[in-house]
């Protein structure tokens, strides 16, 4: 199967600038900066990192929404231009709360969807707003956070897309609404050929739902691969601070409390750990935090020494 095939978005070398609001003078910076990733075609893509890392920028510029200045973007087998485009058909992402007026309400927005989007499923929209328990006449603004989150994936799931892409989409959800969004995204996930890219800081309940896990600080991929072979990469260690500067095993993302410090160790290294040193195999979120701790602490050592 050729790569287009096998991935249903694949960007490469992407550079995005972003007017500053501090420097409005100095022209658009550099938020992602030579960007890959690779979104396999049936699978559960999760794109993590601290804010300011460049992931919402990504899908903007992923979605059409949002022009680049280098670099590529395929999308469902479909080279986008540079210029904000619209993406292919069959490709759905999670708008805001300001993508509707503010007095609409839900049946407004099914019929404004009807018209405008082929394929629009107006039945299986009212069916999750019952789910989600969004009042059908409620006006937009009138709306709580959540709710406009779950309005927002009703009507994108409504769409039948091949691809879904959405940004943040547990925050503002209380822990039952998280539980509920993640059953509706594994049915979505149940159907032939369909794709989930997703950027969030919340991996609450993603830990057996993600395939795929793509770290990014500041606008580059710092780390990405398949969530089983990450974790059977490292194990995770705890070990008294005294000794950390006599191992011959290399930490990864290492945090030191009263209580000792822990890191990811790579699994061939653990045989240079003291046999005081605990270890246990990490799950997706202690991968993630060690892995963008040790790439923060990396770019602060390269501002250090470029000074």
């Amino acid at each position: 199967m050729s790569e287009n095939r096998s991935h249903a978005v694949i960007v490469r070398g992407l550079e995005v600038r972003v007017p500053s609001a501090a420097k409005p003078f100095a022209g658009p910076l550099p938020v992602v900066r030579g960007l890959d990733l690779t979104v396999p075609t049936g699978q559960v893509t999760v794109m993590v990192g601290a804010n300011g890392a460049g992931k919402t920028t990504t899908l903007r510029a992923v979605t059409g929404a949002h022009p680049f200045s280098a670099g590529s973007i395929e999308v469902l087998g479909t080279a986008l231009g540079p210029a904000r485009v619209r993406p292919p058909q069959g490709v759905a992402s999670l708008p805001g709360i300001s993508a509707h007026p503010r007095r609409w309400t839900s049946r407004h927005i099914a019929r404004m969807r009807k018209d405008a989007v082929p394929g629009f499923d107006v039945t299986w929209f009212e069916e999750l707003l019952t789910a989600f328990g969004i009042p059908r006449e409620q006006e937009v603004n009138r709306l709580s956070q959540g709710q406009a989150t779950q309005l927002g994936l009703a009507s994108a799931l409504a769409q039948d897309p091949r691809l879904l892409i959405l940004d943040e989409p547990f925050a503002h959800l209380d822990p039952l609404a998280r539980t509920e969004l993640v059953d509706v995204l594994r049915c979505f996930m149940a159907g032939e050929d369909r794709t989930l890219l997703i950027a969030t800081h919340d991996l609450e309940g993603m830990e057996r739902f993600a395939d795929q896990l793509v770290m990014v600080s500041r606008g580059v991929d710092v780390v990405s691969g398949d969530v089983e072979s990450l974790r059977d990469e490292f194990l995770l260690c705890a070990i008294d601070s005294e000794v950390t500067t006599e191992l011959e095993a290399s930490l990864v993302g290492p945090t030191t409390t009263g209580a000792g410090t822990s890191a990811l160790v790579a699994v061939d290294d653990a045989v240079g750990l003291p046999t005081t040193a605990t270890l246990r195999r990490p799950d997706v979120s202690e991968i993630v935090t060690h892995l963008l701790r040790a790439a923060r602490d990396d770019a602060a050592a390269e501002r250090r020494t470029a000074r």
